[in-house]
């Protein structure tokens, strides 16, 4: 590569640098990526525990326990959601604050 390209490369690659962008344009982008890895996290959470249910319910040896597994089951997963809902709540505020208070006050 020339150097005139290589110039021209290094120019057009600060231009779109992220570092480079206005932090009010970069703020949804932030959030949704904080957004993003807290629901995977949460995924791969709720996952485990259906997991395990599913291995309580292979144990299970008569109707009766089964019943009270499903319903156990059914109690946990309500209150994990909630958990995880307002967890994610908190994430994507706490993001969104710290983004635009950076400094202690919105950006000019």
């Amino acid at each position: 590569m020339s150097a005139k390209n290589a110039a021209d490369a290094e120019r057009i690659a600060v231009t779109f640098s992220p570092m480079a962008a206005d932090p009010l344009l970069m703020a949804p982008f932030e959030i949704a990526m904080a957004m993003y890895r807290h629901w995977l996290g949460a995924t791969s959470r709720l996952l485990r525990d259906q997991c395990a249910h599913l291995q309580n319910l292979a144990e299970c040896d008569d109707p009766l326990n089964m019943l009270v597994c499903q319903t156990e089951f059914a109690e946990k997963s309500v209150l994990a959601g909630l958990d995880e809902l307002r967890r994610g709540v908190d994430t994507i505020t706490d993001t969104a604050c710290g983004h635009f208070a950076a400094g202690g006050s919105l950006p000019q």
